[in-house]
Parts: structure tokens; sequence; C-alpha cells
């Protein structure tokens, strides 16, 4: 048995002259780092009990089961403190960062008053004192939340392995794993949807409860108190209030070198949820949905498959002595010069294979006059998988066909699909990649190596995740992984 304890602090992240800047949710006041009694962070750090991270694990040998077998056991807890990007961060917050600009220079020249590097500068400074909060019209304001606080990250495992014969065993067991505050970026700003008898006209919202203490800065960022609102404010806000859980089953199969073959074969079956995208796999990412919540107000809305869940992956690799050569199966007497030709080679398959992940559905228009960030369709029903050929000269595969099972929600809703769909899957991957090599022993230090590797050997097409855009090409895969590699190497080893 192992037992061990971690203590783990994560200091809050700060800006050495203090220049960040921070909505306060409680007095409604923009505050200044280190100014009025606001922190140099302006949230919270963690400590204490929260950061003493356990670690146990065991392993247990029974001896009525002959010594063969081995039941292991393990629980652990980690943290670490992902953030949102820097494009998040209070810094950005005016007034140190007065004006954010995006312009685009073609052949026109630079504007007279400019940087260096060709921004566009500030004429003159605007205040940012209420209770007219200047400097906050149009802004892009940043929020973080008080108790942001680092993920914790719970994993557990119990597994059986038993040895057969000499050299081969079976492991399984389970694995699983629970995540707490993981970090979603969060639109304050967003209004609240009221039903439709809330108003002659849906759809019906109000404001934000949370710039109820200031109206007026939220007002001037765009959102004014009337319904309906006249624009859209910018608010990209940081929470730690994401959850994550994952539960496998894992099956390991493994023969040592022995007789001149090696190999494992490992299979997993596993699903994870999760309310989190994060900030980071959302981005240029095909296979998963915005990393904003389409309402702030309702976060089991977004508990949904991960969008890297696979329910089936099988791995397997080999590594082959080819029985060719002296002391070989086959010409055990060859020659130095036969031997030198058709002994020593050994071949390796690798191979992969995977379900398809979980899709999202975009391009969905926000129809809750809300002004949320992550807008989502209705899912009527899901389709049925075709794999067909797209006709009219299109080169690609219909993966399937949206004839109705997607649309944009009714005006005053919210879209009902999830953030991905656990029922409707991409393209599987299947893969096998093969090594061929031949060591030449030159002298007792030297050994030349000739190796040939063939990536995805039998040229097997890998589709792309298909289109999930609402339209008329939904559903198409237009594009592939590359095909065939084959790479050819000598290396010396001395």
């Amino acid at each position: 048995m192992n037992l061990g304890l971690r203590y783990d602090a994560h200091t809050p992240w700060v800006e050495t002259n203090n220049q960040q800047a921070n909505y306060n949710f409680t007095t409604g006041n923009i505050d200044l780092a280190g100014q009025n009694g606001a922190s140099k962070a302006l949230y919270r750090g963690f400590y204490g009990g929260r950061d003493f991270q356990p670690r146990i694990g065991f392993a247990w040998t029974p001896e009525m089961l002959g010594n063969r077998t081995v039941i292991r056991g393990a629980f652990t807890i980690s943290s670490y403190l992902e953030g949102t990007g820097t494009n998040l961060r209070l810094t950005l917050n005016a007034p140190f960062t007065p004006a954010e600009v995006n312009a685009i220079y073609n052949s026109t020249a630079l504007p007279g008053t400019s940087t260096s590097d060709g921004i566009p500068g500030t004429a003159s400074a605007v205040s940012c004192a209420p209770p007219a909060y200047a400097c906050y019209a149009g802004a892009f304001l940043r929020v973080w939340d008080p108790n942001v606080q680092p993920a914790i990250a719970d994993e557990w495992n119990l597994t059986v392995q038993h040895q057969f014969w000499g050299d081969t065993t079976f492991q399984i067991g389970y694995v699983g794993q629970r995540g707490w505050h993981l970090m979603v970026p969060f639109d304050y700003a967003q209004r609240v949807l009221l039903p439709n008898s809330a108003c002659g006209t849906p759809p019906c919202t109000g404001p934000s409860p949370f710039f109820a203490k200031n109206p007026t800065l939220y007002s001037v960022l765009g959102h004014p108190s009337a319904t309906p609102p006249a624009a859209d404010a910018t608010v990209s806000g940081t929470q730690s209030n994401g959850t994550m859980g994952y539960n496998s089953l894992q099956a390991v199969l493994q023969k040592q070198m022995t007789h001149g073959l090696q190999y494992q074969m490992s299979y997993t079956y596993s699903k994870c949820m999760s309310n989190s995208t994060g900030y980071y796999g959302a981005w240029n990412n095909a296979l998963s949905a915005s990393a904003y919540w389409q309402n702030v107000y309702d976060a089991k809305s977004e508990w949904a498959p991960c969008y890297y869940d696979a329910t089936h992956v099988l791995t397997a690799y080999a590594v082959y002595e080819v029985p060719v050569g002296r002391g070989k199966l086959l010409a055990k007497d060859a020659n130095k010069a036969v031997n030198a030709m058709v002994g020593g080679w050994e071949v390796s398959p690798i191979l992969t294979f995977r379900t398809g992940w979980p899709m999202p559905v975009y391009s969905a228009q926000d129809e809750s006059g809300t002004f949320g960030r992550g807008a989502r369709a209705n899912c009527n029903s899901l389709p049925s998988i075709i794999n067909a050929p797209i006709g009219g000269g299109v080169g690609g595969i219909q993966w399937f066909t949206n004839n109705g099972n997607f649309t944009n929600p009714a005006v005053g809703t919210f879209g009902n699909c999830a953030p991905q769909l656990g029922g409707l899957r991409g393209p599987h991957y299947t893969d096998l990649d093969l090594s061929l090599h031949k060591d030449f022993q030159m002298t007792e230090r030297f050994r030349l190596q000739f190796r040939s590797d063939f990536i995805n050997a039998f040229n097997h097409v890998q589709f792309n995740a298909p289109n999930m855009g609402l339209g008329s090409t939904m559903g198409q895969i237009t594009s592939a992984q590359p095909p065939r590699n084959i790479q050819l190497a000598l290396k010396l080893y001395y």
C-alpha cells in the first residue's frame, strides 16, 4: 500500500503594476486592483483543506489464487488552474486598455493618430468614472467571478490482473474520473428569458441579474433595461462552475517477448459527460460546440457527452522477429552473405480503432432575445446514417440528410439540441500502421538499421467530421485525413 499527501496551492494571478479592473457583483462598482480595499488579483485565493490532495494505492496478491492474480486500486485528487485565454484576462479592461479596434488595412493609408504598429491610437482620454462610465460605451468588458478557483480532478481505479503461463497477462478494471470547478467562459450580460405572457410580443426578456446593482453600467455596455433591448453588450466572464464525469471498463491482454513475439491488445468501453467544452477545446475544433453556454441560467441543459467521447476504443501492437536466418526456424544454417540479406528482420503492426465522436449542430440563430453567446438549434429527431456518395458530381460522402431533423428554434425560445449529440456520431476511425526494419551488426559497437514505416498501410480512407451547420450541405463530408505515407530511413547506432 502506498499513501501520499500533496499540498498544492495556486496563488492568484496578478499584474505587476496593478493594471487590472473587474466588475464587483456585490457593490456594482468597477474595482481597480490594489485600490480602495480591492485585492491585487480581484479574485480570491483558495488555501487550506481543499488544497490537501491525497494519493492512495494498493496492490494485493491473494495466496488462495496461487500468486498469479493481483488486485490493484488507487484514488487521487489533483488540481490545476486552466484559465480562459489571455483575451479574457482582467488586464484588458478599461481604463488600462481604453479601446479595442478591429481594423483591416489593405490599400488604405494608416490613420494619422496611430501607434507604431498601425493600431489607431486614442485621441483623448475618456473618463471611466461613474455615473457616466463613458469609457465602457461599446467596450468589451471582462468579468471574473471572485470565487474562481483551480479545477479539482478526482480519479480512481480498481483492476484485476492474472498471469497465464509465464509470459501472458490479462487485466480488466474500472477507471473513473470526476472533475469539479472546470473553467467556463460566462456571458454575464445575457438577459433572462421570461414567459411569453410577460409581454405582448415575444421574445420576452429581463435584464441580467448580475448587473442589478448597476443598471447604468449595463445600459452603457449596450443592454438598456427596456424591453426589447436595443443592442448587445459584450461581457465575457470567467467562472469555475463546470463539471465532468468519466467512467470506463478497460481490458489489456499483454504478452512479453518470447519466441520472437511480443504483443499487447487494449480495449476501452467508456462514457464521458460534461457541461464544459473547455475554452481551448472549443475553438478551431469542428467536433465541439461553443465554449459559451446557451443559457447561463440553466446549467442542466449543458450536460452532454464530451466532444472527445468515444464509446469503444481498441488498440493493439505487436513486435515479431521473422524466423528466418541463422539460429531461426528457416535458413538457420545460412552463410553470412545470405543471413545479411534475409536474417534479422522485424515487423511491427499497430492497429487503432475507435467509434465516432458525438456531433454538435452549428449556425443556429439566437431567437431567445437574450443575446446568448452559444445559440443552439432544435433537434426535432435524429437522422439515420446513410453514408452514401454525394450526387450531382460533388465529391464526398453524405453522412446523413437533414430532412427537418434540425431547425432554428421558435422566436422566444432556446434550442433544445444538446451541445454534443450522443445519438448522432461521426465516422469511426480505423488505422493500421506497419513498420519493417532490419539491423546490420557492423562491429560490436556499430549497428546500422534499415527501417520502413507505412502510416495507414492499407490506405484506408479516414473521413473527417461532417458539416454540422444548418443548411443544404449539412451532413456532407468533403475532406479526409492524409492518405498512406511511406517513410524509409537508415539509422546508425553506436
